[in-house]
């Protein structure tokens, strides 16, 4: 299989790009905050609270919605802003 031709398809505009622009903008000021948030915890936690079954599962908690937010950012940069491509091939 060989690719003969790729073609960019059409820039992606209207309102679904515009609003997955300003939801990744959004998603990622909120991952930032999770982030800075969960390294906070983490050093300024006494040794005796960071052991505890609470502190752990809130990190826990915290990482996963990290996680999720960050595939969010992906999702949306994907369907939302990233520019369509077309590839012929000859087999």
């Amino acid at each position: 299989m060989h690719i003969e031709k790729i073609e960019h398809g059409p820039e992606k505009v209207g309102s679904w790009s515009q609003a997955a622009f300003v939801l990744i903008v959004v998603l990622t000021l909120l991952a930032v905050a999770i982030t800075i948030t969960v390294v906070v915890k983490l050093v300024t936690s006494e040794p005796a609270d960071a052991s505890t079954r609470e502190f752990t599962e809130g990190i826990g908690i915290s990482l996963a919605v990290l996680i999720f937010i960050l595939g969010s950012i992906i999702y949306l940069y994907v369907k939302g802003l990233l520019q369509d491509e077309y590839v012929t091939t000859i087999e």
